[in-house]
């Protein structure tokens, strides 16, 4: 336990912005309601924005994922390199497990025509999957581990900037609800930090053997 908290120390400033980020959305997410606080958070859309948005929400594809995986394995960081791909599938398999029970509808399954203008053809989906986001799952568990291996904390607050960017392209392209990033957000969050303290505890016990 004492290393659970200890890593907390370390990164506090990663853990600590992150709890800020998932209050005030959840603060505004109450207070505005699920369809209020979508259209809150998308009042302009225009073409650039629309391109930075399809090419930034990649970041929290699984093949982004995979991508730094084989770059850590390249790099021969090994145990870097399997703590984020279990915190990978492990995350994927949650998030598709709530996805299956609770089949919420996608934004533009839930609006009525014309009430949201800002749909992106081809690239907005339909269907009942919102719940909750695999890509915000998917880049806060990736965002949480490169804070965890990075050194210089001073990089944490830019994975934490860079992951909450992506949680609201998947908001801006029509993608997920408000309440669907942060659900996803806490579970990639906490499940890397699960991964990390599980090999580090798995480390000192073959250490304590040697």
């Amino acid at each position: 336990m004492n290393k659970l908290s200890s890593l907390f120390v370390a990164n506090r400033y990663f853990f600590a912005g992150f709890l800020f980020f998932f209050l005030v959305g959840l603060v505004f997410l109450l207070t505005e309601g699920k369809a209020a606080s979508f259209l809150y958070l998308n009042p302009y859309h225009q073409t650039r924005l629309d391109s930075f948005f399809i090419c930034l929400t990649f970041l929290g594809d699984g093949l982004f994922s995979i991508t730094v995986f084989l770059i850590l394995l390249f790099l021969r960081r090994y145990s870097q390199a399997c703590q984020l791909l279990v915190a990978f599938l492990v995350s994927a398999l949650f998030a598709q497990i709530l996805k299956n029970l609770f089949s919420m509808p996608r934004p533009k399954e839930f609006f009525a025509p014309g009430q949201y203008a800002y749909f992106i053809n081809e690239v907005t989906h339909t269907g009942f999957s919102s719940f909750p986001s695999g890509h915000s799952t998917s880049v806060f568990a990736l965002a949480t581990l490169l804070a965890l291996f990075e050194k210089n904390k001073n990089w944490n607050i830019l994975y934490l900037f860079g992951a909450v960017a992506v949680g609201y392209s998947r908001i801006y392209l029509g993608q997920h609800f408000l309440g669907d990033v942060l659900v996803g957000s806490f579970l990639g969050v906490s499940l890397a930090v699960v991964v990390h303290w599980l090999f580090l505890k798995k480390f000192h016990s073959l250490k304590a053997l040697a």
